[in-house]
């Protein structure tokens, strides 16, 4: 990329509705796009902080150490980048505060700008795409998997303990980051714990903008995987994006675990999500 131009990303262009106007999306950038806003959503509606600096967004979740505190790049030459992330980084040790800075893989100028300044390597997840069919499949009819949506207090602070035994994330941290979501009950954003015969076996996430759904926070305890309890936690809320928010497209970042779930499951991966850690708290 010449220095000080904007990169270029040359794939394939969707088109979809939004308040009665045609727009279009590279479809490879539409799961970065998709996590950016759900992580703003929620930490709006849940009271966190949005701050710009350059042309990076950070969302903090309200606490130094969480791993839902991300920094996301917007449109911008190689230097604005360079000088964006410095001056976060500069804020970010002041304030002492862990990030996750997103890095997707025709976002250039901030990878290189991120690589310059010393970062560690990255966490590496693959996005994925889907064109939602318009008709059959979708639950496995072999089990008997319940996702059971999250609308009380208590229904959280189960899928918080399910999240810090899955995940290995800081017990609270989702807690913290869906309490506005428990609070709202907006339906663009719905959690849910997976039930197996009356007994919690996983939890998901899903975030519903423009006719694409996002799918996120899968997981299984370890004694009920290759169940296809998975697989059918994929299908149960592709079946809701259709026929609930009339979705078009689904997307995922899928860690190596979760890749060939999804490709079974008819998505296609448009690509590499390069995952920095910042470490300040």
């Amino acid at each position: 990329m010449p220095r000080g131009g904007k990169c270029k990303c040359h794939v394939a262009r969707l088109l979809f509705r939004e308040g009665g106007r045609t727009q279009n999306m590279h479809f490879s950038s539409l799961a970065t796009d998709n996590l950016r806003e759900y992580m703003l959503y929620a930490v709006n509606m849940s009271g966190g902080t949005v701050r710009t600096i350059g042309n990076l967004i950070l969302t903090i979740n309200s606490r130094p150490d969480s791993l839902f505190n991300y920094v996301f790049p917007t449109d911008g030459t190689y230097e604005e980048c360079e000088q964006s992330a410095k001056n976060a980084l500069d804020y970010l040790e002041k304030e002492k505060i862990d990030t996750t800075w997103v890095v997707d893989s025709h976002t250039k100028g901030l990878g290189r700008a991120v690589d310059k300044l010393g970062f560690a390597a990255p966490n590496v997840v693959k996005k994925a795409f889907m064109k939602i069919p318009m008709h059959a499949y979708i639950k496995n009819h072999g089990l008997s998997l319940v996702l059971e949506a999250v609308n009380t207090d208590s229904a959280l602070a189960e899928l918080d303990c399910m999240a810090s035994k899955i995940f290995y994330c800081n017990v609270n941290d989702l807690a913290i980051l869906l309490k506005g979501m428990v609070k709202h009950q907006p339906p663009d954003l719905r959690f849910f714990l997976a039930k197996l015969h009356g007994a919690t076996v996983g939890l998901c996430g899903m975030y519903v903008r423009n006719q694409v759904v996002g799918l996120y926070s899968d997981g299984v305890l370890p004694e009920y995987r290759n169940m296809g309890i998975a697989s059918d936690m994929v299908l149960q809320r592709l079946e809701m994006a259709r026929e609930l928010h009339r979705c078009r497209y689904a997307v995922a970042q899928c860690v190596e675990q979760s890749v060939g779930v999804y490709s079974r499951l008819g998505f296609r991966m448009t690509g590499n999500l390069s995952l920095y850690a910042s470490l300040m708290a």
